[in-house]
């Protein structure tokens, strides 16, 4: 299955033991919904990965951490790790 973007183009997209992991551009993404998101295999958003702050973006490339979490920088400087399942922060570290 190939993910189809919700708003831009798609940047990255990540297999994973949940589903694929999309990041599509954040130019021109809106605002108030995040750009790192989860889908099924028919495509469906299982979630959208929770931000550090509301109006912020995943600028970066994404990195596995295990096969539960992530991690991704944000376009403000913060180091996010985020868990797989649920899309929620785990931590994130202002690193800029």
């Amino acid at each position: 299955m190939t993910p189809r973007a919700r708003h831009t183009n798609i940047i990255e997209t990540v297999h994973t033991g949940f589903g694929t992991l999309v990041r599509e551009d954040y130019h021109g993404y809106p605002k108030d919904e995040s750009n790192l998101y989860l889908v099924d295999s028919e495509n469906n958003v299982v979630w959208f990965a929770q931000r550090a702050m509301k109006d912020d973006c995943y600028a970066n490339p994404v990195v596995p951490v295990s096969q539960d979490k992530i991690k991704c920088f944000s376009g403000k400087g913060w180091e996010c790790e985020i868990d797989l399942k649920t899309g929620r922060l785990i931590s994130a570290e202002l690193v800029r």
